[in-house]
């Protein structure tokens, strides 16, 4: 079997990593994969595929003459996007899908078509503000995937049981429950704290987010290490915070009693280094497939959100967060908003999509309110220390992972539904 993989984002890692577990299970069993990348994939993609990658650029009809070169050199049997709905973000993925007659084309294309729907955006068609609404007239639509592709659904983020009114094949795309990494728990460790019992915790904020919170002006990141510090600083060893981002994002105050440590995007296996030998995976999005990663690597999660308006979050925290959220709004008035996915908000849309319902994977981390103050504050204690608490999650982790060892691997599943398809065709 033939499979071309189309990576076209350039923001975040996630979609990509996926197809690259996925390729790498494909070519194990024998079938051959080709990638129509953007550079940003690429760089993800080359030290496992070095000769099976065509480029897309920022030129949309350059792009569709590369695919059709592709399609004729390669001939798939499968095409598979990561994701198809993500093509047509206005900006974070190269341009291909606005070309003229390309969307039609797909109907007549002599290959089986499959996207990958990490988000629950394939499921229908819809839009969502990428940004707060009070703040943002980004408005970004998902159309409806074509009639005759079919969807397969990550795990982990999905749910690998059936979910009602969910469309889509769940499928693994890697080892499971135990899988090492290339890195020992010392290496990791001791490569960035002083005695190897010390606390790590491991942040991670995906490019997009970055850059977005940036162009609208709004300035969490910028007190997200004074956040840290209130919460992590009484822990009883010391802490360091380990954060993948753009390598500058988080400053430690002044006399801090937290380290901070930002980092450039690493490689697919230091990342996952951390997600295995962090105490403690920590993000400020619901949605994040590291997080999905670090559930079944069995480590404690947590999610920072913001379930408040701003006068709400002055009534409900104490001491210096209820200082920094008055700060946050003098510098931008709207800064505190509710949030699950920062800084897109996705409040009602987490409640829309499909990704989280009836989801196992739901209590396999802890939602925890970033300007919490006290509670949060003793939550994050309890998350590093307490071994109840730890075991309770542990537990919820295993279920989910349990789950998902009764359905196939990805390279499995994908031969199914191209079976499937030509026995139809017959």
């Amino acid at each position: 079997m033939k499979v071309l993989f189309v990576t076209p984002v350039e923001q975040g890692s996630g979609e990509t990593i996926t197809c690259l577990h996925l390729a790498e299970s494909l070519r194990d069993k024998g079938h051959d994969v080709l990638f129509l990348a953007s550079a940003f994939a690429a760089g993800f993609l080359r030290s496992q595929f070095p000769t099976q990658i065509r480029d897309l650029g920022h030129d949309g009809g350059a792009n569709r003459s590369m695919w059709d070169s592709v399609l004729a050199e390669f001939r798939p049997d499968v095409v598979v996007f990561a994701d198809y709905p993500l093509l047509f973000f206005e900006a974070g993925a190269t341009p291909l899908a606005l070309e003229p007659g390309w969307r039609e084309s797909l109907e007549s294309l002599q290959a089986c078509l499959v996207t990958l729907d990490h988000f629950g955006f394939a499921q229908k068609e819809m839009g969502m503000y990428f940004g707060p609404s009070h703040l943002s007239f980004h408005y970004q639509k998902f159309p409806a995937i074509p009639r005759r592709m079919n969807i397969l659904l990550p795990c982990p983020m999905h749910e690998p049981g059936p979910v009602s009114g969910r469309r889509g094949y769940p499928f693994r795309y890697w080892n499971l429950p135990f899988e090492q990494s290339e890195f020992s728990r010392s290496e990791v460790r001791s490569r960035y704290l002083e005695n190897e019992d010390d606390f790590l915790v491991f942040h991670t904020v995906p490019n997009w987010a970055c850059g977005q919170a940036e162009r609208m002006g709004l300035f969490l990141y910028r007190h997200l290490g004074k956040v840290l510090d209130y919460y992590l600083r009484d822990l009883p060893r010391p802490v360091t915070v380990v954060s993948v981002n753009n390598g500058s994002l988080l400053q430690a105050p002044i006399e801090s009693g937290i380290r901070i440590v930002n980092l450039k995007p690493v490689s697919r296996v230091e990342f996952e280094g951390f997600l295995l030998h962090s105490d403690l995976v920590l993000t400020e999005n619901s949605v994040s497939i590291a997080m999905g990663k670090a559930i079944c690597f069995v480590r404690p999660c947590a999610v920072m959100r913001n379930s408040f308006t701003f006068r709400q979050a002055v009534d409900r925290s104490d001491g210096p967060i209820r200082e920094l959220v008055l700060q946050m709004e003098h510098e931008r008035m709207g800064a505190i908003f509710p949030f699950n996915v920062y800084p897109i908000g996705m409040v009602h849309e987490l409640e829309q999509i499909i990704l989280y319902r009836d989801n196992s994977l739901t209590a396999a981390f802890r939602p925890l309110e970033i300007f919490g103050g006290t509670e949060t504050k003793r939550q994050l204690y309890n998350l590093l220390t307490d071994d109840r608490e730890r075991e309770a999650l542990k537990t919820a982790q295993l279920e989910y992972v349990c789950r998902l060892l009764q359905i196939g691997d990805g390279a499995d599943v994908l031969q199914e539904i191209v079976d499937n398809e030509r026995a139809l065709d017959l």
